[in-house]
């Protein structure tokens, strides 16, 4: 497989520059990644990044990828100029992630993901039936509502949830139908299948809600021009697909500043969201913690969200990790749980200079909602930026199999996979009862 990435365009690069590789995990027998950035583009940025064996690929040509898997299409970055990133999904790694946190000690606030259950429900043509609600219950009577996002399916962590004991009943309520089952938990993963007797019906018009959750704190100065190109781009990319994007954003800050949060309502104007992304900048901050637990308060209580909309994505971009001891705060372990009931996917975007406890958050949060994690590599933003961290995996050092592109099109590849998810089969479940960790560390791979 072959793959390449552009760097942002930011008028400070006058010729090559060197480019700073993941780290190799131990054993392997050397980064994946290129070193060497290629020609500058225009008035300066990054060139094009070959991805190389041991050093490969420099200038426009993309290098080979040093590892037999296959990619997935996502691999490939897109023919345009734009921020570099790289994307990990937790969920389809678990048990990895979970070694993580084992090695790594608690980060962030407690949340026990020890046990994993992905509630599907899905009609007689085995066809993914999104929006229907589901209530877990323990014996105790301690219930949480889930709603299951286009592809089906909700996932349940009981533990975090505060549900109790290994025998629950789950009841879904869709479509004028009910039914029940009983799910055991005493296991640490597995799959709990509703089938209807029923066949969907989507309507012609497919809406998506589509909100981002950006800090707009002084520390983002240096790349957030970078990230309104991002949003901007990814603006462009939904006029021209195949479904009705309703699309919002809220900014946030820190407490001391002009303003703590801002809320740009959900519209269908995208040309009117890409004026008011283009005046978007960045201020104030100071300490590293900012309060990204109001800002996806902000965006799951004010944002007007529709119920209607066959799926329902936030996208959170940060360069810091959430104040977690302001008293009149909702936590971000609380926001996940009413995102799950909602059905709303929580995608996490690390911007450059993002610390381990960030990034743990920012793990945390995408995975319990069945989002993923993305971060920007370094120079990916330009050559001020210093790269978000690459997630640790449980061999010791870093993974350096993500997958990589242009952020713009990562962005958008979620959405289109939130539609194409409509037409999966939903009982294919990446990582549910093995992932990665059962392959040599050099082999593994991010995406399936």
């Amino acid at each position: 497989g072959t793959g390449m990435g552009f760097g942002a365009g930011s008028g400070r690069l006058g010729g090559s520059h060197k480019a700073t590789a993941p780290k190799a995990r131990s054993g392997a027998s050397g980064s994946a990644w290129g070193d060497e950035i290629g020609e500058s583009y225009g008035a300066g940025g990054l060139g094009l990044s070959g991805v190389g064996r041991g050093g490969g690929g420099a200038g426009v040509t993309g290098g080979t990828v040093a590892r037999p898997s296959k990619p997935s299409k996502r691999a490939v970055a897109g023919q345009a100029r734009g921020v570099k990133a790289g994307e990990w999904d937790d969920n389809a790694n678990y048990r990895d992630f979970l070694e993580y946190q084992k090695n790594e000690g608690q980060r962030g606030a407690p949340m026990d993901v020890s046990h994993r259950r992905f509630l599907v429900v899905r009609d007689v043509k085995n066809q993914p039936i999104p929006n229907c609600q589901l209530k877990v219950q323990d014996k105790k009577s301690h219930s949480v509502i889930l709603t299951t996002q286009a592809n089906g399916r909700a996932i349940l962590f009981p533990r975090a949830s505060g549900l109790q004991g290994n025998l629950l009943k789950v009841t879904v309520s869709c479509l004028g139908h009910e039914q029940s089952k009983q799910l055991s938990v005493a296991k640490q993963d597995g799959a709990l299948d509703f089938k209807l007797p029923l066949v969907r019906a989507l309507p012609d018009n497919k809406v998506l809600d589509i909100a981002f959750v950006l800090d707009t704190t002084g520390s983002m100065s240096e790349e957030i021009s970078a990230m309104k190109d991002t949003l901007e781009e990814v603006a462009s990319t939904l006029r021209g697909m195949s479904i009705t994007p309703r699309i919002g954003l809220v900014e946030y800050r820190d407490k001391g500043d002009a303003y703590l949060t801002r809320t740009h309502q959900m519209t269908t104007d995208i040309s009117g969201f890409a004026d008011r992304v283009s005046t978007l900048s960045a201020n104030g901050g100071g300490d590293m913690p900012e309060h990204v637990n109001q800002g996806i308060h902000v965006a799951l209580t004010k944002l007007k969200w529709s119920d209607h909309s066959l799926g329902r994505l936030a996208f959170l971009i940060g360069d810091a990790p959430p104040q977690l001891h302001y008293d009149d705060d909702v936590p971000y372990t609380e926001s996940v749980k009413e995102a799950a009931e909602r059905g709303i996917q929580l995608h996490t975007i690390a911007a450059s200079g993002m610390d381990d406890l960030g990034q743990s958050v920012w793990r945390q949060i995408a995975m319990f909602t069945g989002g993923t994690n993305l971060f920007v590599l370094r120079g990916g933003a330009g050559p001020q930026s210093t790269g978000a961290g690459d997630p640790k995996d449980s061999c010791g050092s870093r993974h350096d199999n993500y997958t990589s592109g242009n952020l713009a099109e990562l962005i958008s590849n979620k959405v289109q996979t939130s539609v194409d998810s409509l037409s999966w089969d939903p009982m294919k479940i990446a990582g549910l009862g093995k992932d990665e960790k059962s392959k040599p560390c050099s082999q593994r791979v991010a995406q399936q």
